[in-house]
């Protein structure tokens, strides 16, 4: 699909306009075994509606350790809320042609999913996923060496779990790394790990590993309303987050 990040959609009267974003194409997106993925960004010119790039996640608890998360059908395996996320997604928004202007902010807040941030609070991801990220390259990078970053062009950015809006408490703390408090069903709820979602009948016994899902969407104003618009989601990856 040809990325034009502000085209425009005609009333078939001619009387008015519908801004409309497109996704960043399938192919542009690299992922590699189980910690690392290549998000290239189009350097099409955005036009007047576009703002930033967005990117959803959610932790998912398991049982079982993949060596790689490149293909759907392990999903089930890993945990069977991600294939029951990923099938919602594929099945209504990835790359549909009818779904326009949807508010993926409510479909994926539906799910659970919450927003990506950053480590440093002086760095807005709105910013850095703006305007000057067109052209470059997202690198995620979730190897066990080191906490998960985000590199784009020549700068790197420690990834932050989101606390809402300080709506809840997730614990141990913010970073995309695993660990027993991560995973402890006791803390998955609301008021603490409410971007976690368990595995049923895990026992004590079981090994604990935890994997974040992250999609990426586009986001602009629409000139009438001044509401958020959104291009449909693309996959990033699964990443297994590192102990």
């Amino acid at each position: 699909m040809l990325f034009v990040l502000c085209s425009l959609f005609l009333w078939s009267c001619g009387i008015e306009d519908i801004p409309f974003i497109d996704p960043i194409p399938d192919g542009y997106i690299n992922p590699a075994m189980n910690n690392r993925a290549v998000v290239r960004i189009p350097n099409d010119s955005p036009g007047t509606t576009f703002t930033n790039f967005a990117v959803f996640y959610r932790i998912y608890v398991s049982d079982t350790l993949q060596a790689s998360t490149t293909t759907t059908s392990v999903y089930s395996a890993i945990n069977p809320t991600l294939a029951s996320d990923y099938n919602f997604f594929y099945n209504n928004y990835i790359n549909s042609t009818s779904q326009v202007n949807v508010d993926m902010d409510r479909v994926f807040q539906n799910r659970g999913y919450k927003y990506l941030t950053l480590e440093d609070p002086n760095t807005n991801i709105i910013r850095v996923l703006s305007e000057s990220s067109l052209g470059r390259s997202l690198v995620f990078d979730f190897s066990s060496s080191r906490r998960p970053r985000m590199t784009v062009g020549n700068d790197t950015y420690v990834l932050w779990r989101s606390d809402g809006g300080g709506l809840f408490s997730p614990r141990p703390d913010r970073y995309f790394v695993n660990s027993n408090e991560l995973s402890s069903p006791e803390n998955i709820n609301n008021q603490i790990n409410a971007d976690v979602v368990n595995k049923a009948n895990l026992s004590d016994s079981d090994g604990r590993y935890t994997y974040a899902a992250m999609f990426i969407v586009a986001v602009g104003i629409n000139p009438t309303s001044y509401s958020n618009i959104y291009s449909t989601p693309s996959l990033i990856h699964v990443f297994l987050l590192p102990d």
